[in-house]
């Protein structure tokens, strides 16, 4: 899973979280973070 910053715009792994103990961008120290989306489109079929 990979988490973006929403100040700097760093990329933070699951692995990077974990080190720092706590949730919180590495670089800038910014406490909100985003989950990115998978590049594939769900396509639901309407009825």
């Amino acid at each position: 899973m990979v988490y973006i910053c929403g100040k700097c715009g760093n990329q933070v792994t699951v692995e990077g979280l974990d080190l720092l103990g706590g949730i919180k961008c590495p670089q800038c120290g910014y406490r909100v973070l985003y989950k990115s989306r998978p590049p594939v489109i769900k396509r639901v079929k309407a009825r």
